[in-house]
């Protein structure tokens, strides 16, 4: 049984921020707060004329003598004027420089915290620019540019939620799950004062008690997950399934058995990949028969898709296997995995694990000729398939996967023709696989994806 795999993912859904709206040239501060010293005055004169030269090389110098004068102004003594700190602040907002902004920011949120709120504001002026340039990263797949970007851009602006959102996407993408967890909370403090923001904050509740659920932290995952469902939404299913492991895992069995049955209740309403879902977390809860039941569910609604056959052909042996049955309840049991291991040799046949899923239904019934046969197929596969993963993505149906070698000798790979298909078995795509050889103990992956949002399964076949 594979177990399930979560994937968080960075699917980009806004824009890039737009400008935060003032008005042309220099602003005073919206609050009490005098300059106290004449260097400061020669300060504040400066940013005056930078915010209104429109030529770049004489703003550049007048940010300077900006610089100059406040700087002085603190080796005279004016370490204790917020002021300096906060006219510090605007210069390095005017500099884009989200890093300089940020500490002496928060030196003059101290000493005047009357001009909090105008400060804010500032902090956000240099937070648009720095997030955009964020954004621009993750959107040419460049993760490791990005995150120091984005940290920058937290630390200059904690009043919305992007960039702690996608920081801790882009931490659990590498496994650093403890600092996924802190960003998601982050994202969760900040609120949904802003609605724009508040898929955001309902991600981040359900992916902490996800990633907990990752980490077997059970009591967190089911704090989480109960937080989920009350704020956001009681009927997910996955939040339900999810949340029935945990509490399995505490040993609520009363509880979890509850979540389950609401879950399979919710079957007509629900897609195959939630049901799929739904069945994941129930084998792995060791409930093999409702697994069974949503797997079948799941294949109602796409019966050819190879995960959900392979799941429910491994739910059925695990049935078999777990308690002791009358014959006649063995019998049927066989009987229904043989059919559903047919399935799954047609839609994955150079698998030599859906083979032996299939040779072993046979055993289960003592068709010895049927199993014998089966297993000479797998001692004389040149080579294997491997399907890792198949699934719809944004409008596109993905296949990955590998051609292993694990024989002695080179092989040579044939054309495969992967066949797209909707939820009756239409053939709607087609992609050839091109041959290759393979030579012996190697591995190639392959990833094959067609732009068609009909397509739900998909099939491959070798030249007889």
């Amino acid at each position: 049984m594979r177990t399930l795999v979560v994937v968080v993912g960075l699917t980009l859904t806004c824009g890039s921020m737009a400008p935060v709206a003032f008005a042309q040239g220099y602003q005073p501060p919206d609050c009490d707060l005098p300059s106290g010293h004449f260097l400061v005055n020669s300060g504040v004169v400066y940013i005056k004329g930078a915010s209104e030269e429109a030529d770049s090389v004489k703003r550049a110098n007048l940010l300077n003598s900006a610089e100059r004068n406040l700087l002085d102004a603190l080796d005279r003594g004016q370490e204790d004027n917020p002021a300096v700190w906060y006219y510090l602040g605007r210069y390095f907002v005017m500099r884009n420089d989200p890093i300089g902004a940020d500490s002496v920011f928060e030196r003059a949120a101290d000493l005047a915290p009357q001009c909090e709120d105008d400060i804010m504001r500032y902090r956000q002026i240099v937070w648009v620019p720095t997030v955009n340039r964020a954004i621009e990263f993750l959107r040419a797949g460049d993760y490791v540019s990005a995150k120091p970007v984005l940290q920058q851009a937290w630390a200059i602006y904690k009043e919305d939620n992007l960039a702690p959102f996608y920081l801790a996407q882009i931490f659990y993408n590498e496994r650093e799950l403890d600092s996924a967890v802190h960003y998601f909370k982050q994202v969760v403090a900040v609120g949904v004062d802003d609605t724009s923001r508040a898929g955001n904050y309902n991600t981040a509740i359900f992916n902490t008690g996800l990633v907990y659920t990752q980490e077997q932290q059970w009591d967190s995952a089911a704090v989480w997950l109960t937080r989920y469902r009350s704020e956001v939404d009681a009927s997910d299913a996955q939040a339900l399934t999810t949340l029935a492991r945990a509490v399995t895992e505490l040993g609520d069995s009363a509880r979890a058995f509850a979540l389950y049955d609401t879950v399979l209740a919710m079957a007509p309403e629900l897609d195959y990949l939630e049901l799929l879902k739904t069945g994941e977390s129930l084998f792995l809860a060791g409930r093999y028969g409702q697994a069974a039941y949503a797997f079948e569910l799941a294949l109602e609604k796409n019966p050819y898709y190879r995960p959900g056959l392979y799941n429910l052909v491994n739910s059925y042996l695990a049935i078999y296997n777990d308690v002791e049955q009358t014959p006649e309840e063995e019998t049927a049991i066989a009987v229904a995995m043989e059919e559903h291991a047919r399935r799954l040799v047609a839609v994955d046949p150079l698998s030599a694990e859906a083979m032996r899923l299939l040779a072993a239904s046979y055993q289960m019934q003592q068709k010895d000729d049927s199993t014998l046969a089966v297993l000479e197929r797998i001692e004389v596969l040149p080579f294997e398939v491997f399907v890792d993963v198949l699934q719809p993505l944004e409008g596109y149906f993905v296949v990955q996967g590998r051609l292993v070698n694990v024989g002695e000798a080179s092989v040579t790979v044939p054309d495969l023709t992967f066949e797209y298909l909707d939820a009756e078995g239409n053939v709607l795509e087609t992609q050839v696989l091109p041959g290759r050889e393979l030579p012996a103990g190697t591995t190639e992956t392959f990833d094959l994806q067609v732009e068609n949002e009909d397509v739900t399964a998909a099939r491959y076949s070798a030249p007889a």
